[in-house]
């Protein structure tokens, strides 16, 4: 079993519970997605996934599907 990889994204639009809840299931329905904790304060979402060079783009698109901007945060 692998270990599974960590991507941080900085999220637009996040203003309350309910989005919370709404990025959590959007993101949870990607195929090789683990686990999703969404820091709305930091305006930012991190997420397990199984290693996979297309799953941050993947992300990306289901965060703008789902009506909020996003880009991959670089340490």
């Amino acid at each position: 079993m692998s270990v599974p990889n960590e991507t941080i994204l900085a999220v637009k639009g996040m203003s309350c519970p309910s989005c919370i809840r709404h990025i959590d299931e959007a993101l949870k329905e990607i195929h090789g997605v683990s686990n999703v904790q969404v820091k709305l304060r930091e305006g930012e979402v991190l997420v397990e996934h199984e290693p996979d060079s297309g799953i941050v783009s993947t992300l990306v698109d289901a965060l703008r599907e789902a009506g909020y901007e996003s880009s991959p945060v670089v340490d």
